[in-house]
């Protein structure tokens, strides 16, 4: 099987994507994730290390954003600023246990931060505390658009005793969303 054999279907950027990096066919836990994580379906996973999972969560994180009708826009500080355009619009959260493990999934912090506050974000990414208190601070940050809530490595999370943060962090983001 290859990723463009999957359905729901991957949307033809993505797929070249894939390709480009040198991804032609999904290791076993994508290939049962993605199907259901693009469709309507909440979905835990338990595999190992090396597996394949952040793959998994990632590509129907990106497959939902480029779907949505009316699709999530840069944000532009125009006329009053963010806030009154409503705020930057997120479509997707990951929570991670570590930063090791957020870096793995957003690679250029720096870069990310940065862009996020010039342009805005849909994807935000971190540790439970620090997610915690950007969602405080960010007075521009609008949570109502989310999508999907990836628990990544939610085991851990709870283990490490971040239940207070997860909860935190929950009651901020829509009913009706994917979570992973």
């Amino acid at each position: 099987m290859r990723f463009a054999d999957l359905s729901p279907p991957l949307g033809g950027d993505l797929l070249r994507a894939l390709e480009d990096a040198g991804f032609a066919e999904p290791a076993p836990v994508q290939e049962a994730t993605i199907p259901l994580f693009c469709g309507n379906r909440d979905v835990a996973v338990d595999a190992c290390t090396g597996s394949g999972k952040t793959l998994a969560f990632v590509l129907p994180v990106v497959e939902r954003l480029r779907r949505l009708e009316p699709p999530l826009k840069r944000n532009q500080a125009g006329r009053g600023g963010v806030g009154a355009l409503g705020g930057s619009k997120v479509g997707a959260v990951i929570v991670s246990p570590t930063r090791e493990l957020a870096r793995q999934i957003l690679r250029d912090p720096g870069a990310d931060v940065a862009a996020f506050k010039e342009g805005g974000g849909h994807v935000l990414v971190g540790t439970p505390g620090r997610l915690d208190d950007v969602m405080q601070r960010c007075t521009t940050m609008d949570l109502r658009t989310v999508e999907v809530l990836v628990l990544d490595e939610a085991d851990r999370l709870l283990d490490m005793g971040f239940k207070a943060q997860l909860d935190a962090i929950m009651q901020r983001l829509p009913r009706q969303r994917r979570t992973g």
